[in-house]
């Protein structure tokens, strides 16, 4: 495996560009295994290289969930955490997401977001590999989720107003013809919100940042590219802390892909300079006994709560009717 940044042929292409020159910028997973990431000399989009998982559909359909939390249905803390996600994601939508629409949330995970868009008034469906965390949804919160991948799934084409992808993009092995496909749902000029994690996030330890699931890493202007290659025109992009989370509009007309010119400079600069600087940040310390507080309320509010759905309404408070 080659060494931190050592200019390498790729065994895969970079997404934007197409270009296999690129720079190794890390060489182990957060785990300690070897897992060599890249980033484009032409793009600055960081990725996975080669692929760690020959077959992806099996991965998710079978064992990402248990990899990654070790269970295999949400626990009560994992309900009411999704939920206050969800909410908070409908909030940062900024009033985009209308009541009385039809949705798709694909990777809907234990069914959260498909919830809410119900209780909103919306026709809400959703798409879930994972058979136990689709299962959980359907059976505790009586919605519509269609277990399988997303090409698996029979929906008609453009039949939706909204198209989400929460926390699923970066784990797809080709996000432009993914996003392309995904967007084959939407009628004309619906709206696609998507949300990856931010790779030049400096809260986030730089060895933390490398796990086998994650097959892209993208910034603020990779993300658009990779969007504007689907043939998606940006409505808005905004950073939250850690995270982008990105509105989309489905267009007829080509969309123009923002310029790259230099960005491979500036994202690597960014990356590593994150690496420096992250036990100089006073996040870095403070974050600890907030997340620890954050814990104690989540366990108590889940667990005074016997049913999935009384946590969720718990969560969602008056955004949910």
């Amino acid at each position: 495996m080659a060494d931190t940044f050592q200019r390498v042929q790729a065994a895969r292409p970079c997404a934007i560009t197409g270009s296999f020159e690129v720079e190794v910028v890390a060489t182990k997973a957060r785990e300690g295994h070897g897992l060599r990431n890249v980033m484009s000399l032409e793009s600055g989009l960081v990725y996975v290289d080669p692929l760690p998982i020959e077959d992806l559909s099996k991965f998710y359909k079978e064992d990402y969930r248990k990899s990654y939390k070790n269970v295999f249905v949400p626990k009560k803390k994992h309900i009411y955490r999704a939920g206050n996600v969800a909410k908070n994601r409908l909030r940062h939508s900024k009033g985009k997401i209308k009541s009385g629409i039809r949705s798709l949330d694909i990777g809907a995970g234990g069914g959260e977001w498909v919830y809410l868009m119900k209780g909103l008034g919306n026709e809400a469906f959703g798409i879930e590999p994972n058979q136990g965390y689709g299962s959980f949804a359907r059976d505790n919160y009586d919605v519509e989720v269609f277990l399988g991948m997303y090409q698996e799934a029979q929906f008609e084409k453009e039949s939706f107003d909204l198209v989400t992808l929460f926390q699923v993009l970066e784990h797809l092995a080709d996000p432009v013809v993914d996003i392309r496909n995904m967007a084959e749902f939407l009628k004309p000029g619906g709206l696609f919100v998507i949300e990856v994690p931010d790779i030049l996030f400096p809260g986030m330890r730089f060895a933390h940042k490398w796990h086998d699931g994650h097959l892209y890493g993208f910034d603020g202007l990779t993300f658009e590219a990779i969007a504007a290659r689907a043939g998606l025109r940006k409505v808005s992009l905004d950073v939250n802390p850690g995270n982008l989370y990105g509105v989309f509009q489905k267009v007829a007309e080509e969309v123009e892909v923002p310029s790259l010119e230099g960005h491979f400079e500036e994202a690597r600069g960014r990356l590593f300079e994150g690496k420096s600087s992250y036990w100089a940040l006073p996040d870095t310390y403070l974050k600890v006994p907030k997340r620890l507080a954050h814990r104690v309320r989540e366990y108590q509010t889940a667990n005074m709560l016997d049913q999935p759905r009384a946590i969720l309404d718990a969560a969602y408070g008056e955004e949910h009717s």
